[in-house]
């Protein structure tokens, strides 16, 4: 289960907005699809590529001519991703029946004892995106892995399987992955697994832009200038950092303020709204997160001569999301 077990075909650049060293360049890569599966392969990368151009700030002229898009075919020897029959969070596969596949990227479910964290060969994607589009400076590797069974996960190299809520998982592997974002949940499996060491977080300030412990400050909080004054900070507390905060909103779905549990911990760490894609797949991104993604855009290309500056990204507020026709 390695690169013996397939091969490279071939590469196509099928969202053309400039330059590869000018944009972002967002590369799709299948991996457990075999010879005569090639097909839906391509029909996953247009699927994946139609959902993001729909999904705000993607969706924003401006945002969206500095991406291009790019699928190289990967032809594995046998279909689908290894999947145990046991994991650390006692879950069982698909059917309850364990699989194994010789794929080139070796893709495989139940890492880190979690069922859904689905990984590859990192390396391998990487140096594959690399050989197949050498020109491209700025590189967002992707791999579409063909399992039904939900999975994913971010890192040098994001993937994502095809299950039936796959494109939204996609988008949120893509914030870790291209935008360093933070997920927003407060646990690792879930609520209901009470897990131990995720009561409160006493570490540094976290780097990414969505996560932060300063949730009392409001003059220094990362994301002030997107806090109405009447909003209180924090936002949310917690009586019980041994549990996940089970409360309803009291809030506006859309307010952004310092509501607790973040980044795996009940305590210690604030988000910057109750819903986000970072924390909910169902959910758009927050105000943070689509500022975050902007400034990520306007530093790291070279803008076409239809988009603004760099400077214009300063703040969410500016960008009013308009339509954009599908990928054809």
């Amino acid at each position: 289960m390695s690169e013996a077990d397939g091969k490279v075909l071939d590469a196509k650049k099928f969202v053309n907005n400039g330059p590869n060293g000018e944009r972002w360049n967002i590369v799709l890569l299948g991996d457990g699809f075999n010879q005569f599966q090639q097909g839906s392969f391509q029909s996953a990368a247009v699927d994946f590529v139609n959902a993001l151009q729909a999904t705000p700030p993607f969706d924003e002229p401006a945002v969206w001519a500095r991406l291009n898009v790019h699928r190289i075919r990967v032809e594995s020897t046998e279909s689908g991703a290894d999947n145990p029959l046991t994991c650390g969070d006692g879950s069982s596969p698909i059917g309850g029946v364990a699989t194994t596949a010789a794929t080139y990227f070796d893709a495989s479910f139940c890492n880190s004892g979690v069922r859904r964290r689905l990984q590859i060969d990192q390396g391998l994607a990487l140096t594959t995106a690399i050989r197949m589009i050498p020109d491209a400076s700025n590189r967002l590797v992707v791999v579409i892995v063909n399992h039904p069974e939900h999975g994913g996960s971010g890192g040098q190299a994001a993937c994502f399987s095809l299950s039936a809520d796959a494109l939204p998982a996609a988008i949120h592997e893509l914030g870790h992955t291209a935008f360093g974002l933070a997920d927003e949940y407060e646990y690792e499996q879930g609520c209901d697994k009470h897990e131990t060491g995720h009561d409160t977080y006493t570490g540094p300030e976290p780097t990414e832009p969505n996560v932060t412990r300063n949730g009392s400050d409001r003059a220094t909080l990362k994301w002030r200038h997107l806090v109405d004054k009447t909003t209180r900070i924090p936002t949310t507390r917690n009586g019980d950092c041994s549990q996940c905060r089970t409360d309803p909103n009291p809030v506006s779905d859309s307010t952004v303020g310092a509501f607790v549990g973040a980044k795996y911990f009940h305590c210690g760490l604030y988000r910057p709204v109750f819903n986000c894609r970072m924390r909910t797949l169902t959910q758009p991104f927050c105000p943070v997160c689509k500022d975050a993604i902007r400034r990520k855009l306007a530093v790291t290309t070279t803008p076409p001569s239809s988009c603004p500056p760099a400077s214009a990204f300063a703040g969410s507020s500016r960008f009013r999301p308009r339509a954009v026709a599908p990928l054809a």
